[in-house]
This record gives structure tokens, sequence and C-alpha cells, in this order.
């Protein structure tokens, strides 16, 4: 396991993630520097700190990738979008369960993922499955072989709903 913090498990394991997700090891670098001393602090303390750098850096990318979409360069504007989404998952995921503004992160996730997915092509679409009187929200990833016989085409499971 990568340990970027030597004391601090639960944020080497958030680091562990957000690059097998698909971080820059650059970023990554930029945003935990700063954390060596919060990630010895109390819990709360550190965590607020860790929320605001790894947001701070998705703000940053965020702000590349409107310049990228301005420009007409939508496949590099997906993928900052991409790694922004990323770097929101992981803050969000580190916050308790009733932190304030945690709903708020995880809507901005959703938001960036979205626009990340469309934008870079990537082959993932949400999707609601039905459960109950509720839904499970899932990620659907088509199979290669599937993609290279019907990229023209747009079939859908009758279970399994696009969410629009």
């Amino acid at each position: 396991m990568f340990k970027y913090f030597p004391t601090n498990y639960v944020w080497n394991l958030s680091v562990d993630l957000a690059i097998e997700m698909g971080a820059r090891i650059g970023e990554i670098e930029e945003m935990c520097a700063p954390l060596q001393d919060a990630a010895r602090q109390p819990d709360a303390a550190g965590t607020q700190a860790f929320r605001e750098t790894w947001s701070r850096m998705a703000d940053k990318l965020c702000g590349l990738a409107e310049e990228d979409e301005a420009r007409g360069r939508l496949i590099s504007a997906g993928d900052k979008y991409n790694r922004a989404a990323i770097y929101l998952l992981t803050a969000e995921r580190l916050q308790a369960h009733s932190a304030p503004g945690r709903l708020e992160l995880y809507r901005r996730f959703l938001d960036v993922f979205a626009r990340g997915v469309k934008l870079s092509g990537e082959n993932c679409e949400r999707v609601e499955i039905p459960y109950g009187d509720a839904h499970i929200s899932g990620l659907y990833v088509r199979p290669e072989a599937w993609m290279v016989r019907h990229r023209s085409s747009s079939r859908s499971t009758a279970s399994i709903r696009p969410r629009r």
C-alpha cells in the first residue's frame, strides 16, 4: 500500500483509491504535501483540511476543463472533469455522515462526473435499477465486444432504465 501519510491509515487508503480511479500523482503531491500536519490532527479538524485541499484541486481542474471546452477540446475537458470528480468523491467519503456540506459536495461530484463522462465519451451510463418501491443507482458499462458490434445503436435493457 502506498503510504503518503505514515500515521493515518484512512487517508492513505483514500489516496490509494483515488490513484486507482485515475488520479495523477503530481496532483496527489500538490494536494497531500500541505496536509502532513493535518493528518496528525483530531479527525474533524484534519478531515476538514483534507476536504478543503481536495475540493480546491477539483475547482482548479474544473476551471481548466471549462477553458478546454471553450476551445473545443472536449476530450481533454472530459478527462479533467473526471479527475475533479475523483477528488470530490474522495473528499466526500472522508466526511462524517452528518457533516455540514457533505450532501452538496456529493451532488457536485455527481454533476462533475456526469459532465466528464459525457465529454470524454466514456463507455459509462448512469442507470436506476428498480428495487421494491425505490431504485438502486448504478453505473452501466457495456462490454467492449458489444460496443464494437453496436456503435450506432442505442439499446437498453427493460429492467435497467437510463437516468435522465
